[in-house]
């Protein structure tokens, strides 16, 4: 069932209420997201013991899957538009973190037949909470899946096979980031996703391509993540207005940029270049000098100077 109170059946936010109780563990969710979701009115919604009280228990598995098949349009960790928050599909795939869901359970998510996004968030649980060896026993059958969905609010469709292997590909997924896999476990994946006959490569954006980064193009506001980022005293991930270090790329545009304004190059040519400019500026010293030198005063010489007596008096 949606939220008490409703926008257009979408629940609304109080971002930053008392956090709900959680066991602690991080489930690999990146630090900024992860405060954003256990701090959101709706989380505590999902917390909710039928006493009311927020540290009960909440909602069971079957009622979460309900509430994703009512609410879930995307997979994106954030809300899309002007919404600041996490997206209602996040609080609940933490909610399930919290949870420590049976094999059965999760086997049901991953071949649940009604709503691909329950699917979706199935293969998200699965990259969050599983090791790095077990994840293609999870997911190997659904390479081929040809089921479509989009992850996005309006975005590009893909099938659910090109999904799956994007989350196993790419470390980056929209604005989070994904736990880190063993290289060793990594390498093996790879190596199976190309005996199979599908590329090694990644697209970013669970399947969609780009990424979302440093992107601001998707409606909302640029970096949505930095900003809440500054509300929980927590520096987020990536680039963009609110703060991180500026990416490398960034960082080297930025200097051919200021190159072109100085008109002059840097790095190697640098200390040569500061030569070359202490060498004129001392040459334009020394042509004042002898200027200053050769100078004579002006002497009138012509029919006022009867006036120069009256100068003298002043």
């Amino acid at each position: 069932m949606p939220s008490d109170v409703e926008n257009h059946g979408h629940a609304i936010w109080t971002p930053f209420g008392n956090a709900a109780k959680t066991t602690g563990r991080t489930h690999g969710v990146e630090a900024v997201l992860r405060q954003n979701v256990v701090n959101s009115e709706y989380y505590r919604k999902l917390c909710r013991s039928a006493t009311g009280t927020v540290d009960g228990e909440g909602m069971d598995f079957m009622s979460l899957v309900d509430e994703i098949y009512e609410l879930v349009d995307h997979v994106e960790p954030w809300m899309s538009g002007n919404a600041r928050g996490a997206s209602t599909g996040f609080c609940i795939l933490f909610r399930f973190c919290e949870k420590e869901l049976s094999d059965k359970e999760i086997w049901h998510l991953l071949r649940h037949g009604d709503s691909p996004y329950i699917r979706a968030i199935g293969f998200l649980y699965v990259r969050y909470v599983k090791n790095g060896r077990e994840l293609l026993r999870w997911c190997e059958e659904f390479f081929d899946d040809a089921e479509k969905f989009s992850p996005s609010p309006g975005g590009k469709e893909v099938t659910m096979g090109t999904y799956v292997r994007d989350l196993l590909l790419e470390q980056h997924y929209f604005e989070t980031i994904f736990p880190r896999i063993p290289e060793v476990a990594r390498r093996e994946m790879v190596q199976r996703i190309k005996d199979l006959g599908y590329s090694d490569r990644g697209l970013g954006c669970g399947g969609q391509g780009g990424t979302r980064r440093n992107d601001s193009s998707n409606g909302r506001p640029q970096s949505v993540k930095h900003s809440l980022s500054m509300q929980v005293g927590r520096k987020a991930h990536g680039g963009g207005d609110g703060g991180g270090d500026r990416p490398r790329d960034d960082r080297d545009r930025h200097r051919d940029r200021r190159d072109d304004r100085d008109g002059r190059p840097r790095g190697r040519d640098d200390a040569r270049y500061r030569d070359r400019s202490r060498s004129r500026d001392r040459d334009r010293r020394r042509s004042r000098s002898r200027e200053r030198d050769s100078y004579k005063p002006y002497r009138r010489d012509d029919k006022y100077d009867k006036y120069d007596k009256y100068d003298r008096r002043y």
